[in-house]
């Protein structure tokens, strides 16, 4: 280390003595100094200075790339941005520096600007179709932006040149966003090309659930059982799930734990679907025998301390989860305990054990503090959640997910006004993003403002992604504010059934309740509130609705 420190003292004595150098040293003692930055934790320092050598006129292209790698390492995406067009100017010719530019821009939600440079990182590569095709998709898996991917690379390619595997991945694609015109059409054209396509028919059989042609769907799981006995084992079943056919599924996986194969994912399925559906006694035994037996410990002990802490026991499932912890499960399991520690009333407790996470992954701050804020949001504290978020972003400006959060804990800390002008800035810079189009309108709908535009924005979403629950949601939902009730359910109904979110479920069975319907919104509620008891907003709707039966006082001695 003392050698780095004694060259960089000698680069920048250099520059100082002799400002006519060239710019090159300059650079050289900028990455001297961001490693040194790196090495002492300094994240944003580093980015900086790693910024302004790739930003030096000779600076070789490995000092771009190394800015870059650093930048996104470091969640520094303002940078990232401005760093991945320099690369591109730097290699002109380079698929990997078009690619990275498209994978950046889809951090980013700018979804038209990926679509172009992935068009150019295919061009540039050179490979087969179906191959390009994969790598882009892995690559892109990790954005957390799935629509946007979608887009992209439905762009980038010429589906006449796919063959059936690569039509499938882009079927599952469009599925997994929510375009189930499209999902269908590439499953079909998979199928065209290869009859015995067991995936396209399995994709195809999913397609059809999430758009209510049970016939076709359960005819479509057939068909891939048949093709591969053995790969689509539980296809139907899964297929019966989607459709909410629960008895005819348990059925079918119950028939399935007869076979020694299949015998241990039917058995697992089982108890997620108990867990699922709220059968809370069911989803109990079955993962404590999948404890007992080893048969995926980790997720047995995540289970069953999620159904201690349904039954009111924190105790249980906090030791639940410091098995997990001790196993090295990472965040997903702190975050369960926190939130019981929350629960509690200990919050100190709570953020340590997050906080522990970042002493094991010193990439884990921004999920650190996401995880904190959105634990303050479920108890009631948004208001304390602010300073945390606006601390991140000094760190990790233009961050997408803390300026999200931030604009979600605004409205949650009562000041609506400024939840809203955070949408609107964020929609302003992502004006192709469906999921900021839908969270502007829905805000604006949910406090009764500017309705016209809320239900403007809302289509808008909904035409670039037709079957997205949440955003049906929120169609059902500004209706509902504008008075029209009666054609709020059709999408909410749509919404629910695509989903089972309990916020989707206090939705229709308000809408129900207001047109007279109230045992039908009953049983909605019910059923929701079994599969998630803690939902606060549904407990809300529950209190307005459903108040709890008086209680008859103790006669005098």
């Amino acid at each position: 280390m003392r050698w780095m420190i004694l060259a960089a003292v000698a680069l920048l004595a250099a520059c100082a003595a002799d400002p006519g150098k060239p710019s090159a040293i300059e650079a050289s003692a900028d990455t001297i100094v961001a490693e040194l930055a790196l090495e002492r934790g300094d994240c944003r320092a580093a980015t900086d200075k790693y910024a302004s050598a790739a930003a030096a006129a000779q600076a070789p292209e490995a000092t771009v790339k190394r800015a870059l790698e650093v930048a996104l390492d470091c969640q520094q995406f303002a940078a990232a941005e401005k760093l991945a067009p320099l690369w591109r100017k730097r290699a002109p010719g380079s698929a990997d520096a078009a690619r990275m530019e498209g994978l950046i821009a889809l951090r980013l939600g700018r979804n038209a600007a990926a679509a172009a440079a992935f068009r150019d990182a295919v061009r540039l590569s050179g490979d087969e179709p179906g191959k390009a095709l994969a790598g882009l998709a892995q690559a892109a898996a990790t954005t957390g932006n799935d629509f946007g991917t979608y887009r992209a690379l439905r762009s980038a390619f010429d589906t006449k040149t796919l063959d059936s595997p690569a039509l499938v991945l882009l079927g599952n694609l469009a599925l997994e966003s929510y375009v189930f015109g499209d999902a269908r059409s590439f499953a079909e054209s998979a199928i065209a090309r290869d009859p015995q396509s067991a995936p396209a028919q399995q994709l195809l059989a999913q397609v059809l659930a999430g758009s209510d042609d049970a016939a076709g769907a359960i005819a479509a799981a057939n068909a891939a059982r048949r093709i591969d006995s053995k790969g689509q084992v539980f296809t139907l079943a899964e297929t019966l799930v989607q459709l909410d056919r629960i008895e005819e599924a348990r059925i079918e996986l119950e028939r399935l734990l007869q076979d020694d194969d299949a015998g241990p994912q039917a058995e697992r399925r089982l108890a997620l679907l108990a867990f699922r559906e709220g059968d809370v006694q069911e989803a109990a035994g079955r993962f404590s025998q999948r404890l007992r037996t080893g048969d995926d410990p980790a997720e047995a002990l995540f289970y069953l301390g999620a159904l201690a802490e349904r039954h009111g026991n924190g105790q249980a499932a906090l030791e639940m989860y410091d098995r997990l912890v001790q196993a090295g499960a990472g965040l997903i399991a702190r975050r369960r305990a926190a939130a019981v520690l929350m629960k509690q009333g200990k919050r100190a407790e709570a953020f340590a054990m997050l906080d522990a996470q970042e002493a094991d992954k010193p990439g884990a701050v921004v999920d650190i503090v996401l995880a904190k804020s959105a634990l303050l949001l479920d108890n009631g504290a948004a208001a304390d959640a602010l300073p945390l978020l606006d601390a991140a972003l000094e760190r990790f400006p233009a961050h997408p997910g803390l300026e999200y959060q931030r604009a979600l804990t605004l409205e949650s800390a009562g000041r609506v006004r400024d939840s809203i002008a955070a949408f609107d800035s964020l929609h302003r810079k992502r004006p192709e993003d469906p999921g900021l189009m839908n969270a502007l309108g829905y805000t604006l709908a949910d406090h009764g403002q500017s309705l016209s535009r809320a239900n403007r924005l809302i289509d808008g979403a909904l035409a670039l992604t037709p079957d997205n629950p949440a955003i049906l949601d929120s169609q059902g939902w500004v209706r509902f504010r504008r008075g029209e009730a009666a054609q709020a359910l059709a999408p909410l109904t749509r919404a629910y059934r695509l989903s089972r979110d309990t916020e989707i479920a206090a939705h229709w069975g308000e809408v129900l309740w207001s047109l007279g319907r109230e045992g039908e919104a009953r049983t909605i509620w019910a059923r929701a509130l079994a599969r998630d008891p803690d939902s606060r907003r549904l407990k809300a709707t529950l209190e307005r609705h459903v108040p709890a039966p008086a209680q008859t006082p103790t006669p005098p001695q």
